[in-house]
């Protein structure tokens, strides 16, 4: 059975050359530094000053799969311009070069309509900053906001140190994280609170730090799983984190699929039957178990692409759907061969 190829493909070419230089210049901005502080201090100077935003980019408001590889830290160096995911990316892979552990935090930020101070009113905007560890405490911090401003809608370079390490409760009035763990706070607010600004009254109380240590721990697949799981778990409603848990699962399946069809291929091209049965015997139990598993991956895909509304109009929901269904039609196929052809061998050996 040919199995179908579906999904519309996450993953980022890298351009070797660039990301040799991505590392060269991790080196080259903390190799005086004494210590992992000031490393930091190095590379958020750096890219502050050198980084410029992409207002074009960002004013086509582009979702972020449509942004291709185009703000990859390999891409921002050679171009030198960045919007929110660019700035993040990069400082992630200067510190994850120079030794230093941080995250990349996806969420939302709160930005001012203006530059004039009279004008208080605010907008929503998808947003990305960054989270680094420092003498065994996590920090938050925004390069792009600490880059520059919009003035007179125009974006100038002025580095400011206010989105550097700030407090969390202070850093939470204008950044929410979709995974809560990253607002750093016992008490965690809700998306309506973050919205009102309020003194964050009803809130509810969150073990981020024990969160964390266990986070720490895991390998970067899990990390996925663990992030988009507690994100739903905070916020139902997130079609972004069913999103990506549907594309994991549906990814896993495909893997799976492809090791069944590498096994049921062996079978198959054996030329002297009886050898061929034989074969078939020996891995009768392995073709079902991955066919199973391909099953409940697929299943698991798309409970999480049901929770998506129409409205949230995400790229390739449907297309990946309707190809979840053809490959759960082609699983019940080839059980029902394998079946027909096993009950054969069963009879001709009595």
């Amino acid at each position: 059975m040919k199995y179908i190829t579906y999904l519309i493909l996450l993953s980022i070419s890298v351009n070797s050359f660039a990301q040799n230089s991505v590392k060269q210049l991790s080196l080259q901005l903390t190799q005086s530094a004494p210590n992992d502080s000031l490393k930091v201090v190095a590379i958020f100077e750096w890219v502050t000053g050198s980084i410029h935003y992409d207002l074009e980019t960002f004013q086509q408001r582009l979702p972020t799969l449509d942004l291709g590889n185009s703000q990859s830290s390999s891409v921002v160096l050679s171009s030198r311009k960045a919007i929110c995911g660019g700035y993040s990316n990069l400082f992630y892979d200067l510190c994850k070069y120079a030794g230093v552990k941080a995250q990349v935090i996806e969420g939302l930020g709160k930005i001012r309509n203006s530059s004039n101070p009279a004008d208080s009113t605010f907008r929503i905007e998808s947003h990305a900053w960054n989270a680094v560890k420092l003498n065994e405490k996590w920090y938050l911090l925004d390069l792009t906001w600490s880059s520059g401003a919009m003035i007179n809608n125009s974006y100038q370079q002025r580095r400011n140190w206010e989105f550097f390490m700030t407090p969390p409760a202070v850093f939470l009035l204008t950044h929410f994280p979709s995974d809560p763990m990253w607002q750093l706070q016992k008490r965690v607010i809700s998306y309506q609170e973050f919205i009102k600004g309020s003194p964050f009254l009803k809130t509810k109380r969150l073990d981020y730090d024990k969160l964390l240590e266990k986070y720490e721990q895991l390998d970067s697949t899990t990390q996925v799983l663990d992030t988009q799981e507690r994100i739903i778990a905070f916020d139902p409603k997130n079609d972004n984190a069913y999103n990506m848990l549907g594309y994991f699962y549906a990814t896993r399946s495909t893997k799976t699929l492809e090791e069944y069809t590498a096994v049921s291929r062996a079978v198959r091209e054996q030329k002297n039957p009886k050898e061929q049965q034989q074969l078939a015997l020996q891995y009768k139990n392995k073709m079902f178990e991955l066919l199973n598993k391909a099953e409940l991956e697929l299943n698991k895909s798309l409970d999480y692409y049901n929770h998506i509304g129409p409205s949230a109009q995400i790229k390739g929901v449907v297309d990946n759907k309707n190809a979840i269904y053809n490959n759960l039609e082609a699983i019940r196929k080839d059980k029902e061969m394998m079946n027909r052809y096993f009950a054969i061998l069963g009879r001709n050996k009595r």
